[in-house]
């Protein structure tokens, strides 16, 4: 369900375009989900995740098993961070561009969970962050999979959906800040 829900909410404002593609500035990593590069730009579009990553790793690093949740969420797509809004709340998904940028997501989360376990917290893993110029960010309990927004370092937690599958039904993508063009096609 998280992938269909991640596809739906990508696909929802382009519907007038046949064959999209967000155009961002380019950089050095290539992703699996480009389309083209030029001298400026990359064109991409998110796509399925062949191969999968894996999260094996990291649960041995921190002895516990990843919730499915997060293990779908991340897994699904190849893509750049999609721009979203929660209600009023505007907010960035994390996803993964490459597999490069899958083991800089694993070393981030590594942190994250291991300042949690020494302030005594239950753990979380991160999703999305919140683009409002403070400090806080949106994460998944890693045991029960409720969604939270969350102060890093802080107690502040507050449980705004029961699961991920309810949370991003609850999400508009901001599709114009990865401006999106009608690609064409090369039959």
């Amino acid at each position: 369900m998280i992938k269909q829900h991640l596809t739906e909410l990508i696909r929802a404002p382009l519907t007038s375009l046949a064959h999209p593609a967000f155009k961002t500035n380019l950089d050095d990593w290539l992703s699996p989900c480009e389309i083209l590069r030029d001298a400026q730009y990359s064109y991409w579009y998110p796509s399925l995740q062949v191969p999968k990553m894996s999260f094996r790793g990291f649960e041995t690093a921190i002895e516990q098993p990843v919730h499915a949740d997060v293990k779908a969420f991340y897994l699904s797509l190849w893509s750049g961070a999609l721009p979203c809004l929660f209600e009023t709340l505007p907010i960035s998904l994390i996803q993964i561009w490459n597999p490069d940028d899958f083991e800089r997501l694993i070393g981030n989360l590594i942190g994250h969970f291991l300042a949690q376990k020494n302030s005594r917290q239950d753990p979380t893993l991160f999703i999305a962050t919140v683009e409002d110029g403070g400090d806080n960010i949106i994460s998944l309990d890693n045991r029960t999979g409720e969604v939270l927004l969350e102060t890093p370092g802080t107690p502040d937690r507050a449980v705004i959906a029961p699961s991920l599958t309810q949370f991003l039904p609850l999400l508009t993508l901001q599709a114009a800040e990865l401006n999106p063009i009608e690609m064409p096609r090369h039959d």
